[in-house]
């Protein structure tokens, strides 16, 4: 979220440089408010984030009278360029040098990033996205879309991720092993299934496989 929240503010201050009567009539949060309406106004927008973004920018060009097309677009590369400068966890890289060497590593966003656009590249074998394959986590579609893509079972992969819902519970019910990250140890919501296992940072993840069989 640091990172989205930066890209945003790059955005906005771009806009307020360059089209001025955007920012004229609408501040940050009646922005973030547009965008927020604009993303629920068709289904698809909440699966193609991308087209949401260049569309909503197109939207507000033709409200204040700019060049739809250059404003979209200028807009759209800012903001995904921003999107993709991301901070990681200390334990990020030192764990997958570790994993890449014994395991096939994969990756599956709802959100419009690329991993393969940040130093992730050098340690993961695919990437997906919710408009890869037009659904979003936790539909089993882009779960199944993933293993296709590897040419694995589901009960080959096991899913780590930090979203109780979105990740967790897709996970499993498409078939997956879970892991829970927990990094800020909150409480497990009471309606799911729990994971399989739950850590709270990457190096317990490398501990828990030597450990035990996750099945």
């Amino acid at each position: 979220m640091p990172t989205i929240h930066r890209a945003e503010q790059a955005t906005y201050d771009w806009l307020n440089e360059k089209y001025p009567r955007v920012t004229e009539n609408y501040t940050e949060r009646a922005l973030f408010e547009f965008r927020r309406d604009f993303m629920r106004s068709a289904d698809h927008y909440r699966i193609d984030l991308s087209r949401m973004r260049r569309d909503m920018l197109a939207a507000l060009a033709r409200e204040f009278a700019y060049d739809e097309e250059a404003m979209a677009e200028e807009g759209f590369e800012l903001f995904y360029r921003l999107r993709h400068d991301v901070d990681f966890y200390e334990d990020v890289f030192p764990v997958l040098e570790q994993l890449k060497t014994r395991y096939r590593l994969g990756s599956i966003s709802n959100g419009n990033a690329s991993a393969g656009l940040t130093p992730l590249n050098d340690y993961f074998e695919f990437f997906i996205n919710a408009a890869d394959v037009m659904a979003r986590k936790p539909d089993g579609k882009i779960f199944k879309a993933f293993c296709d893509e590897l040419q694995i079972e589901p009960e080959q992969c096991l899913y780590v991720g930090d979203d109780p819902e979105y990740d967790v519970v897709g996970a499993r019910e498409a078939g997956m092993q879970t892991v829970w990250v927990n990094r800020e140890s909150i409480d497990w919501p009471e309606e799911f299934e729990r994971a399989q296992a739950e850590i709270n940072d990457l190096n317990q993840l490398i501990a828990l496989l030597e450990e035990r069989s996750l099945g």
